[in-house]
């Protein structure tokens, strides 16, 4: 019974989706954004510092790293917290929503990872023909 009500309440219509666009575009400017899900899975282990995020996600640069980094903040999904220690560091963690997110967009992130040698084989046929 408590999956069915879990699975409905995950089911929303396309007008549900378009009636909030504005709402829905704002979360996936910074949500579906590549470095945010790349940076949201690397803390899905847990509790990371800068650096720490910076090897596990791996190609960003700090620029890029420090701006999704506080728009994550910004938004609720990721929590910042200084830690006044000799030397003082910050760590990052996955807020509640930040956990909702990552588990809802894995499944999606591991059917990428299976199809990726179809995609690979769609891409080289496409280009072939369209050169």
């Amino acid at each position: 019974m408590k999956d069915r009500q879990l699975e409905s309440e995950r089911k929303v219509s396309a007008h549900d989706v378009l009636e909030q666009a504005s709402l829905v575009r704002i979360a996936f400017q910074t949500i579906a954004d590549t470095w945010s899900m790349l940076i949201m899975l690397s803390l899905q282990s847990g509790t990371l510092r800068y650096n720490e995020i910076k090897r596990a996600v791996g190609g960003v640069s700090e620029r890029r790293l420090s701006q999704t980094l506080k728009q994550l903040e910004r938004d609720g999904v990721v929590n910042r917290k200084l830690v006044r220690t000799l030397p003082a560091h910050v760590e990052y963690s996955l807020t509640s929503i930040g956990e909702e997110c990552v588990d809802a967009f894995a499944p999606l992130v591991f059917t990428i990872l299976k199809n990726s040698k179809q995609v690979a084989a769609a891409r080289q046929r496409y280009d072939e023909l369209h050169p």
